[in-house]
């Protein structure tokens, strides 16, 4: 294991949740998981962006992949966030629990797919 490497994921990884802790407390959460959602989605894109560029041949280099996705990206996004807060949804807004597992898996799926698409077509 090259520990050049795993510094870079950790520092990536610390960037990218302190980002989603700030994104967490700046957007309320009252009604839904904003917070949760909204790093889901955003990263969802941001990754789609960075893997359609590398698929499309641009130079990208293992250590922005590793910090960038692996670090940043991987911290800042949270699929255990987003089950917690289905569970904790479902408990106290039920009828809401739906919606945000919808927009959340779906969007994201979608996002990353126009980032990727948004890449390769630039790249490409």
């Amino acid at each position: 294991m090259d520990l050049r490497l795993v510094a870079l994921v950790a520092a990536g990884g610390a960037i990218g949740a302190v980002a989603r802790y700030a994104l967490q407390q700046w957007l309320p959460s009252d009604s839904l998981p904003w917070g949760t959602m909204t790093a889901n989605l955003v990263g969802s894109l941001l990754l789609g962006i960075l893997l359609g560029a590398v698929a499309a041949g641009a130079t990208v280099g293992d250590d922005v992949v590793l910090l960038f996705g692996t670090g940043v990206l991987g911290a800042f996004t949270t699929m255990s966030a987003f089950a917690v807060d289905s569970i904790r949804l479902a408990e106290t807004n039920p009828s809401s629990t739906l919606i945000m597992i919808t927009t959340t898996i779906l969007g994201s799926i979608a996002l990353a797919w126009i980032g990727w698409r948004f890449s390769t077509s630039i790249i490409a």
